[in-house]
């Protein structure tokens, strides 16, 4: 065990002060609400989706404050008014604010991960929704570096408990980054329980956001499976480079596997054209559909251009430095495709409440 995984305490995770607060076994749960255990494992099962924010995911051992309040309303409508589940989820979708949970990942290093990962949270704020901008390479990261950021804070301090509000980085176009750690060996090699404690520092910190879009490591590492399990979406990114491909799918295999809730897409980077970027995704959707069962969706592709990489030299992001360049086009409508639930949720809860929704950026 790490020096920092021993400074992480059993009961609670406290990134800030949406971390604070008790968490209840589900003996007490049953004495605070009078719910029996079964039924508040059956609520926790079918309404999972729910929950895997507010309690650390199905069948966890404890629940915070919200959790608890979550159990009685879903109980008092599913069990008392009768209301079927597919009312409670839309009364819960448009009461609670859902944070989206994007998976910015790859089987081989070197792929444009990172480059994605940036300019894709760009277009999410562009789109008007906040964004936080998570760097994952645990020990050796670099989000920093491409977006010209310097960083207040780290996952580190997350760990260490230090204050969610002055650890994140203001960032570039708008969004808030919480920086990695470079050259860090401890944080390489964190256990399954600090794992599991640092995903609900995260989600506690993503309270504030709409989109909160994690950069991984590369490869189907045990710390790579944690992230992707918290994602709503997937997203690997891959080249037409052969290794690339295999790798990509690899960690669809990975994924598939593990039964991780996130749907799947592609993006290829570096095509020369967009047939080559179109035969590169048959390769992997085949191969998916064939051992799998198993179809991911395909997002796009972005095409070979020095200019990408100039704008990583620079310390620009691309769809700031060159938004009329085709690959930052093309970040837009990846950004639009899996934005658009979030925002329509967005603009549904502001008329609700007899608020204005803001206008984005990008249809301005």
């Amino acid at each position: 065990m790490s020096q920092f995984e021993e400074q992480i305490p059993s009961d609670t995770a406290k990134a800030g002060s949406k971390l604070n607060g008790a968490l209840y076994p589900i003996h007490e749960v049953c004495r605070m609400t009078g719910i029996e255990p079964s039924r508040i494992r059956f609520i926790e099962t079918e309404f999972e989706e729910y929950f895997s924010a507010h309690s650390g995911g199905m069948q966890t051992t404890k629940f915070d404050q919200r959790g608890v309040d979550l159990l009685k309303k879903i109980n008092q409508l599913l069990f008392k008014k009768g209301e079927s589940p597919f009312d409670i989820r839309r009364e819960l979708d448009r009461d609670l604010h859902r944070l989206k949970i994007i998976a910015v990942t790859s089987g081989k290093g070197g792929v444009g991960k990172t480059t994605l990962s940036l300019n894709l949270s760009i277009a999410m704020a562009r789109r008007g929704l906040r964004t936080l901008l998570i760097d994952a390479d645990m020990g050796l990261g670099n989000v920093h570096v491409f977006g010209g950021i310097t960083p207040r804070g780290s996952m580190l301090d997350l760990i260490e408990e230090r204050s969610g509000e002055n650890i994140l980085s203001s960032g570039p176009g708008d969004i808030h980054v919480l920086c990695g750690c470079s050259g860090n060996a401890s944080m390489a090699d964190l256990s399954p329980h600090a794992l599991e404690r640092l995903a609900q520092g995260l989600v506690a910190l993503g309270d504030a956001f709409d989109v909160m879009i994690i950069d991984t490591g590369a490869g189907i590492s045990a710390q790579v499976t944690h992230f992707l399990a918290m994602a709503d979406d997937i997203v690997v990114v891959t080249t037409p480079n052969i290794a690339a491909t295999l790798d990509a799918y690899g960690v669809i295999k990975v994924a598939r596997e593990e039964v991780l809730r996130g749907r799947i897409h592609l993006v290829v980077n570096q095509a020369d054209d967009e047939t080559q970027c179109h035969s590169v995704c048959e390769k992997i959707r085949l191969c998916s559909e064939r051992f799998l069962h198993y179809s991911p969706a395909t997002l796009g592709g972005m095409m070979r251009d020095d200019a990408v990489e100039q704008s990583n030299q620079t310390r620009h992001p691309l769809v700031l430095a060159q938004p009329g360049h085709g690959n930052s086009r093309m970040i837009m409508q990846i950004a639009e495709k899996l934005c658009a639930p979030v925002a329509q949720e967005k603009n549904d809860n502001a008329e609700n409440r007899g608020i204005e929704a803001p206008a984005s950026p990008a249809a301005a």
